[in-house]
């Protein structure tokens, strides 16, 4: 079969059983060949040998049974960036950009030197924000170790000092700093079994806010502005129905504002701490 013929039958399986049937075909062509898409293109009529096949079908029936497309090609795009992927970490989301776009909005004004991310898991906001900024002492931590292996590795690969530290929150983060960002667990325990079956499949640790959403995300307001430096900046993604609620919370915190993602919806809030 060519590499015509296997994009055609993958968009054929995959078509109205998922969200982007011709892109995931590509990107697992792409994986089992190890080639880029213009490469790819490059290739449509030269045939595939058995065993890229082979592969190429696994990873459609691996996506068909409900696990997601960063999981079987091992990586997932963010902030233009190849960030690894695995079981342990949740599949960075375009949506978190947005969460990279309000940091730098304050780090732009100059005052912002040290940064904090919480609930790093694959690393990407850390990482990117290190990338950004070269200047920047970036520390991020994570509650699970494994985590934490994916972080390390995608901060190594991706050439950006970060420091890494296992800690539940602030338990075991040391110091100040000029700014804190984080995108915790903000899903109702009870929401989660509602959702898509390949997002249920990511670390439920990733994804659990108790049973209102807003379990950690109490925590980390009440215990922010201790790790802050004065003026210092607290950055929060949650879902677009918890700003409201996140708002009342950050009274201790001046200039709050909040940032929309692409689709138009309040995602990040912002608080300067008194």
């Amino acid at each position: 079969m060519t590499v015509r013929d296997l994009l055609k039958q993958g968009n054929a399986l995959l078509k109205d059983r998922v969200e982007a049937p011709s892109l995931d075909t590509r990107l697992f062509l792409e994986s089992v060949l190890s080639v880029s898409h213009t490469r790819l293109l490059l290739r449509l009529d030269e045939t595939v040998d058995e065993g890229s096949v082979e592969c190429f079908h696994r990873a459609l029936n691996r996506r068909l049974n409900g696990e997601c497309t960063a999981y079987i090609v091992g990586y997932k795009e963010f902030w233009g960036l190849p960030f690894a992927t695995s079981r342990s970490v949740l599949v960075p989301r375009p949506d978190t950009e947005t969460l990279v776009e309000a940091a730098l909005d304050f780090i732009k004004r100059g005052r912002i030197q040290t940064v904090l991310e919480l609930c790093t898991g694959s690393g990407a906001v850390a990482v990117s924000l290190k990338r950004e900024c070269p200047f920047l002492t970036v520390t991020a931590g994570d509650v699970s170790q494994d985590a934490l292996v994916v972080a390390r590795n995608n901060a190594r690969c991706l050439s950006a000092d970060v420091s890494f530290v296992h800690s539940d929150l602030f338990e075991r983060i040391a110091g100040r700093f000029d700014m804190i960002a984080v995108n915790p667990p903000y899903i109702p325990t009870r929401v989660i079994e509602t959702l898509a079956r390949e997002v249920q499949n990511e670390p439920r640790l990733a994804l659990d806010g108790g049973e209102d959403g807003f379990v950690l995300i109490r925590r980390i307001v009440a215990s922010a502005a201790e790790h802050l430096r004065p003026h210092g900046v607290l950055l929060i993604e949650a879902a677009p129905e918890q700003m409201s609620a996140i708002r009342e919370m950050m009274n201790r915190y001046r200039e709050v504002q909040t940032f929309r993602d692409l689709a138009g919806r309040e995602r990040v809030i912002v608080g300067v701490k008194e």
